[in-house]
């Protein structure tokens, strides 16, 4: 019997917006409900969707909650919950996890995250998102769904840690998903089983080979930070989104890669041209959410038909 795993990327409040529409477009085009994957994997906005996957939310209900902007049930508000397009101001300049910086300067991890150490400590409010990741999870503190897995970063030696799966330390899901989101300069790190943790994003935009190792035959990764079609935007906040999305799009490409070289079956699905133009070079600014929804609406049932016909994951 065939094994999938789903990993969904970072992508903050655009991100998230897009990657809904592309899980329906996907769901439409094949009739697989992505709760029904062996492993749900998710990066900052992405380990909020499958934390809803893994509690049982539908794509229709996702949908739904998209078109309107907010959910009755959980309380949660697209356009509020999340913040502004930009941080709150720090409390001090000093930077939030200087034991990265050394660990960059040491080799030992990589350039974005090294870099993101630099970064303030954040401020934001987490109560909305806690509230609404406690909404979903069982007595045992987690989702239903066993293998919900939620990537963060240490900030101190910049380990990924895919919490939920077998060797993590068993924490609590809200915990998790806040760590996962812990944007440096924006959202506070948490603190988990004596460690402090931050966004998973600032390793990975998708983790995706964390997955090499485990009994899976194919893996669908959806990515809203890396795309291999882009564009040549003629201001400079755009032009340096696209550097950073470069960087990002080679790391995922190594990813998959790695996944390929272990005999797995990779279905890669990213933005498309006017999707990048949608999101615009703030990926958190509520105030675009629906037009990126709205545009994904278009964009993403001819990116899944692309990619189904030249991918070798199959799901009939």
């Amino acid at each position: 019997m065939t094994r999938r795993a789903l990993v969904i990327g970072c992508g903050g409040v655009a991100g998230g917006a897009w990657t809904i529409a592309m899980l329906d477009s996907l769901a439409n085009a094949t009739g697989w409900d992505p709760r029904q994957a062996d492993i749900l994997m998710g990066t900052s906005s992405g380990s909020v969707i499958v934390s809803l996957l893994g509690g049982g939310i539908s794509i229709e209900r996702m949908m739904n909650n998209q078109h309107s902007g907010h959910s009755q049930t959980t309380r949660w508000n697209h356009d509020v919950s999340s913040g502004g397009a930009l941080p709150p101001l720090p409390a001090s300049l000093l930077p939030g996890a200087p034991q990265l910086v050394w660990q960059g300067l040491r080799g030992r991890v990589p350039a974005m995250t090294a870099l993101s150490g630099l970064l303030p400590q954040g401020r934001l409010d987490i109560a909305p998102l806690t509230q609404l990741i406690d909404g979903l999870a069982t007595e045992n503190s987690w989702v239903p769904h066993p293998a919900t897995w939620v990537v963060a970063v240490d900030d101190k030696t910049g380990e990924r840690v895919a919490f939920g799966s077998p060797d993590a330390p068993r924490v609590a899901m809200r915990d998790a998903v806040c760590a996962s989101c812990a944007i440096p300069g924006w959202a506070p790190p948490v603190e988990m089983a004596g460690r402090r943790y931050l966004d998973g994003g600032i390793a990975s935009p998708t983790s995706a080979d964390l997955l090499t190792a485990e009994d899976v035959d194919e893996v669908v990764i959806i990515s809203p930070m890396a795309s291999r079609q882009t564009d040549r935007p003629r201001s400079l906040p755009l032009r340096m989104e696209r550097l950073m999305r470069k960087v990002m799009t080679e790391r995922v490409t190594a990813e998959i890669r790695h996944l390929q070289e272990r005999g797995i079956r990779v279905l890669w699905l990213e933005p498309a041209p006017e999707d990048l133009a949608a999101f615009g070079y703030n990926m958190m600014d509520p105030k675009r959410r629906k037009t990126v929804f709205e545009t994904a609406l278009q964009t993403t049932p001819r990116t899944v038909d692309i990619a189904l016909r030249s991918s070798p994951v199959n799901f009939t």
